[in-house]
């Protein structure tokens, strides 16, 4: 007899008694329909569990793009492939996704670009227990294929810290990340510079002035006695003019005047003659720590005072001074090897060179004074130091 797959039944009651278990026809019935095997359905695990009990990864590195109003991070676990930027809109959505990363990996490693946000964010991943690296800008890549967003950014950086904790030390090129008292004291070193650089920038705009009308150009013209003098001889609608500027650049005078002592005040202890105290301090700011450099040789790149190069093979070719490093470093060991010339003539750079000081090419000079500023780097790391004496040096020391 054929049964019809399905039946109707209007009444309730009936159908819960007539409710039968419908099996496909092609199955074989089992002999009790009352023998079930019942089993429990899976319990599904929380996000949490699951990441407690799967292995942790051995390190995860992450590389940030920092911006004022952005952050695109991108990470690397272990040796897998570089995973997707994400974007952060503030410090703390980044801090945080860090800080989740620490929950599945035995180590995290982070990196930035260094720039006019500072060092907020490294300071904040240190005091986490996250270590943080800041390097310098690389745009070699961006260069080379013509491309350049945040994305392309953060995963180059991500690539870049894996290298080197894998053992490149090259593959990052690392910024040094002062104290917050060194770079308080760096950051007001640096604002003398700053207001000297205005001063000469007002300075010009009055000069363009006075050579615009036929009156040449005057040193130092808003000064009290230069300004008396010129006010006499231009006509008045160019005086009243420069008074603008002559406010702006008095005041300006007043403020240089007391960054100045208050930043040579700060130098204690004895100097060598012809290195001043605003020199010295300015110096030792930018510098950070003498003790961090192993070697001559890192103190004279942190200057760029030494020689490019473009060699291979057998041939060895010798250029230039490559500037590259802190310019400020460059400047004072420029400005305090002419006067060495004059305080320190005894000084073993400056005999070494005294033939061609002594002469008349200016270009050979400025090589010379040059070569005595690498030295004198030297010489002053070694100094402060302790690794060699004033003495050995052959440098005459005055008190502060």
């Amino acid at each position: 007899m054929t049964h019809a797959p399905y039946t109707i039944i209007s009444d309730f009651e009936a159908l819960v008694d007539a409710m039968v278990l419908v099996r496909p026809p092609n199955r074989q019935q089992p002999d009790s329909m009352n023998n079930y095997n019942l089993k429990a359905a899976p319990i599904a695990l929380s996000k949490e569990q699951k990441s407690q009990n799967s292995p942790k990864a051995k390190r995860i590195v992450v590389g940030v793009d920092v911006h004022l109003r952005s952050y695109q991070a991108a990470r690397k676990i272990d040796n897998s492939a570089i995973g997707p930027v994400a974007t952060f809109r503030s410090q703390a959505e980044l801090l945080l996704h860090i800080e989740n990363q620490r929950k599945v990996a035995e180590e995290v490693a982070v990196v930035y670009e260094a720039g006019p946000l500072g060092y907020v964010l490294y300071r904040e991943l240190e005091a986490q227990g996250i270590g943080c690296y800041v390097c310098g800008p690389d745009g070699h890549v961006q260069q080379s294929e013509r491309r350049k967003n945040n994305s392309i950014d953060a995963r180059n950086l991500t690539a870049s810290l894996f290298n080197y904790l894998s053992g490149n030390e090259r593959a990052l090129q690392l910024a040094r990340v002062p104290t917050p008292a060194q770079e308080q004291l760096r950051a007001q070193s640096r604002q003398q510079d700053q207001l000297v650089q205005t001063r000469k920038d007002l300075a010009a705009q009055g000069n363009a002035l006075l050579l615009g009308q036929g009156y040449g150009s005057l040193k130092n013209w808003w000064r009290p006695k230069a300004f008396s003098h010129l006010s006499q001889e231009v006509d008045p609608w160019v005086a009243e003019m420069l008074k603008n500027w002559m406010e702006l650049l008095r005041a300006l005078d007043e403020k240089i005047q007391k960054v100045k002592v208050s930043l040579a005040r700060r130098c204690k202890g004895p100097r060598p003659k012809g290195l001043g105290a605003l020199s010295l301090v300015q110096l030792e700011a930018e510098v950070l720590d003498w003790n961090r450099y192993s070697s001559g040789r890192k103190i004279g790149c942190l200057a760029g005072l030494v020689p490019s190069e473009w060699s291979t093979g057998t041939k060895q070719r010798l250029g230039s001074i490559t500037k590259v490093g802190v310019a400020a470093i460059r400047r004072i060991a420029v400005e305090a090897a002419w006067r060495f010339i004059l305080f320190q003539p005894q000084y073993k750079a400056v005999q070494k060179w005294q033939e061609v000081l002594r002469g008349t090419n200016r270009a050979l000079k400025k090589k010379a004074v040059v070569a005595i500023a690498r030295q004198l780097m030297v010489d002053l790391w070694r100094l402060q130091t302790g690794r060699l004496s004033a003495k050995e040096l052959n440098l005459i020391i005055v008190d502060a």
